[in-house]
């Protein structure tokens, strides 16, 4: 099980690794793999897992798509404390680097909640990506320009 800390400032939803070992070698893991992702003083703990990277079919309100609609999805568990997804930290990533932030902003019925989840609680749900170029073969959890996890098949 890979475990990163990361400090989170207060108020502004950002998250950044404390630890040179997450920013500059990423734990990459399967898809379906958990990655556990914990807080900088240890009261949030979070296990996070991401599977089925796919071309996506659902109908979502994004008009302002240029590309194809991808999807995967994620779960998150509270392991300690109340846990807040931070969704717009999930990117997908092809193969040449190129990145597709997470649709983050668009609200959907199969997305990933944003709401707090309690300790020993879990939620899951769709994330979605607006794909321009190479096809994705990875999600990545980035936080602050940093890339904390990475996923792939």
């Amino acid at each position: 099980m890979a475990i990163t800390t990361f400090a989170t400032a207060v108020g502004v939803g950002f998250a950044g690794a404390s630890s040179a070992l997450a920013t500059e070698n990423p734990p990459v893991r399967n898809f379906g793999a958990e990655h556990t992702l914990v807080d900088a003083g240890g009261a949030v703990i979070q296990g996070i897992t991401v599977t089925n990277l796919q071309p996506s079919n659902d109908p979502i309100p994004y008009p302002q798509r240029r590309g194809e609609l991808w999807e995967a999805t994620a779960t998150i568990k509270a392991i300690r404390g109340t846990v807040t997804p931070i969704i717009p930290n999930f990117n997908a990533r092809a193969a040449n680097g190129q990145n597709y932030q997470n649709l983050a902003g668009v609200p959907t019925a199969l997305g990933l909640h944003p709401g707090g989840i309690p300790q020993g609680d879990e939620t899951n749900g769709k994330l979605y990506f607006d794909v321009v170029g190479q096809h994705p073969d990875s999600v990545v959890y980035n936080a602050g320009g940093r890339d904390l996890f990475i996923w792939k098949s």
